[in-house]
């Protein structure tokens, strides 16, 4: 564990990729000296741990792909830039549809993603089959694929972050909880931690991921994320593992699966999971997630299951990101609510907060990512959350 400075010029409450991102890009723009408090004794050590490490830019909202397009971009050259080996392997994702009300959305969709340049494709379900001969697409309308998308590492990702931020001059402070904020006449000057330590700052960013809330609150303000558990399974190695199998999405069920480890990883997000930090397996879900995926993929009969953990997604209700300062509080940022692509979203969001930070405004209008949005019922649902 680091020791903790007295002041600094920002701190980052959080060190899963979120922050070590920011992290990161802050010291690229020349600010020393950022310390970031988490409350793990290491960092990445809470959702992004448990993160399937899917990439893509194929979502439903324009703001989310020119985001994710942006992110792609850093994880493009990441491995040059940052002296490590590639993180990003594009091998795609496929959106399987088998419902007449989604496959509608999903070709207007992907006509706006287009437009953007996105090289998406709309397929039929026996093109869907020529890229995943293994498929079952008896019961199929269509499907899209985008080549752009793909899988990443989220540890190795966020341990290169912290990394170079330290390089650049950032302090990691592990297992010492932020447990309050300095507040004088509106503004947050300073952070308090566990162990009694009080940092002083002109600037802290919120990156706590599910207990953004709880943050959030200690400066007055409500912020509407909530922790919802979602599951992942791993098979033993299976044939259809292959390097360049895309990542595959049952929109009907809500089944995803990639490759992983020379098995498969099988993703499901219970829709009657309640809200709550519980991180134990429910091994019932499996029997629910097996049935459909066996159906798309018939090979996954012969699979042995490996492996099971669960994880935090942090949400909101319009499945959007919250970013940027809230209203009538000053010295504060939040950068939450990712529900699920926090870590597709990470390189970027590093650029735009840091961007903000330093130079008062972000490359990118994210205006519809306000927190205020919630009170003035402007916000605009991403639907493409699995």
């Amino acid at each position: 564990m680091s020791g903790l400075p007295s002041t600094a010029p920002v701190v980052i409450i959080g060190a899963g990729c979120i922050g070590a991102a920011i992290a990161y890009q802050l010291g690229r723009r020349g600010v020393k000296g950022v310390v970031v408090i988490e409350k793990e004794p290491f960092a990445g050590a809470g959702s992004t741990s448990k993160a399937a490490g899917g990439i893509r830019a194929q979502f439903s909202t324009p703001l989310n792909v020119r985001i994710s397009m942006m992110a792609v971009e850093h994880f493009k050259r990441f491995g040059d830039e940052m002296e490590t080996d590639p993180v990003f392997f594009p091998v795609g994702y496929l959106f399987l549809l088998a419902d007449p009300e989604p496959w509608a959305a999903f070709q207007r969709q992907a006509e706006m993603q287009r437009s953007l340049g996105l090289p998406v494709r709309t397929l039929t379900p026996q093109q869907a089959k020529e890229v995943v001969p293994e498929l079952e697409v008896g019961d199929l309308l269509g499907a899209t694929f985008c080549l752009d998308d793909g899988l990443g590492n989220p540890h190795e990702v966020t341990q290169t972050y912290v990394s170079q931020a330290r390089r650049l001059g950032a302090v990691f402070h592990f297992a010492d909880p932020a447990t309050g904020l300095v507040m004088e006449k509106g503004r947050v000057t300073g952070v308090r931690t566990g162990s009694g330590s009080t940092v002083s700052t002109p600037m802290v960013v919120d990156a706590a991921g599910p207990h953004a809330a709880e943050v959030a609150a200690w400066a007055g303000v409500d912020l509407p994320v909530k922790a919802v558990r979602r599951h992942c399974f791993t098979t033993e190695p299976l044939p259809m593992a292959r390097e360049n199998l895309p990542m595959i999405v049952d929109m009907h069920s809500g089944v995803y699966m990639h490759r992983e480890s020379g098995g498969m990883l099988l993703g499901y997000a219970n829709p009657e999971e309640p809200e709550g930090f519980n991180l134990s397996v429910n091994w019932d879900l499996l029997d629910r997630m097996v049935e459909p995926a066996m159906h798309r993929v018939p090979a996954l009969e012969a699979a042995q299951i490996s492996n099971g953990w669960a994880g935090l997604y942090e949400t909101t209700p319009d499945h959007n990101s919250v970013l940027g300062p809230p209203f009538g509080v000053q010295g504060f940022m939040l950068a939450n609510g990712f529900s699920g692509h926090g870590f597709m979203h990470a390189p970027a969001v590093g650029q735009l907060l840091a961007e903000w930070i330093v130079d008062g405004r972000p490359s990118l209008d994210l205006t519809p990512l306000r927190l205020e949005r919630f009170s003035e019922r402007r916000d605009v649902v991403e639907a493409n959350v699995i």
